[in-house]
């Protein structure tokens, strides 16, 4: 024959935890005063943990909230990145030689595209 396991004792949550449930199905309507009074004197008295699930074995339990689906980011490939980068630089020097303005914007990209890798080689 198997070890008997001792019975775990119920600590003061644990009891709190029955009376709050009872509380709620209490304004809810399902127990009337006497029959909540008598779970709850009942609940402070229970010196095992189970003890405790008899007394809120009748009523519902409440539903599981439904966990969503986690979703990753959404991240454009290093290889995609470059090539929109590299674009962008290219359309950005042949507008400043058209048209003869300073490449500002290619200018920024390369700080933004530097910076970014500064970033990430750090982690």
């Amino acid at each position: 024959m198997g070890e008997l396991q001792p019975r775990m004792r119920a600590g003061d949550k644990d009891r709190q935890r029955v009376v709050e449930q009872l509380g709620k199905h209490f304004g809810e309507g399902r127990l009337t005063v006497e029959e909540f009074d008598e779970r709850v004197v009942r609940a402070h008295a229970s010196v095992y943990l189970d003890e405790l699930p008899a007394l809120t074995a009748d009523l519902p339990r409440d539903p599981e909230p439904q966990r969503r689906p986690t979703r990753s980011p959404m991240r454009l490939p290093s290889a995609v990145f470059l090539l929109l980068i590299a674009m962008l630089l290219a359309w950005s020097l042949v507008a400043a030689v058209v048209y003869g303005a300073p490449p500002l914007f290619a200018l920024f990209l390369l700080f933004l595209f530097l910076r970014h890798r500064r970033w990430s080689r750090r982690w």
